[in-house]
């Protein structure tokens, strides 16, 4: 499948979290590749994922509380650079 990688506005971002998060939990993408994906997003686009240690709030209400929890636990472990 291709995603969009390089996402240009908060809202096609949390548009391309939500078609990987659906490609993951339909099983047509590995949890490797759901986890690639969203550290990509986060260490490319660090000012539309995050506000201070929380998801960004218009990402969070755009791709519900399910899909949140699912990338909230692939940034488990996760450093966010200086």
């Amino acid at each position: 499948m291709e995603f969009l990688m390089y996402p240009t506005t908060v809202k096609m971002l949390a548009a391309e979290i939500i078609n990987v998060c659906d490609a993951y939990i339909s099983r047509k993408i590995g949890a490797d590749d759901l986890k690639n994906l969203v550290i990509h997003y986060a260490n490319n686009y660090p000012e539309m994922l995050f506000n201070a240690q929380e998801l960004n709030s218009t990402v969070l209400n755009r791709i519900g509380k399910k899909r949140a929890h699912l990338v909230n636990k692939m940034l488990e472990g996760y450093q966010q650079k200086l």
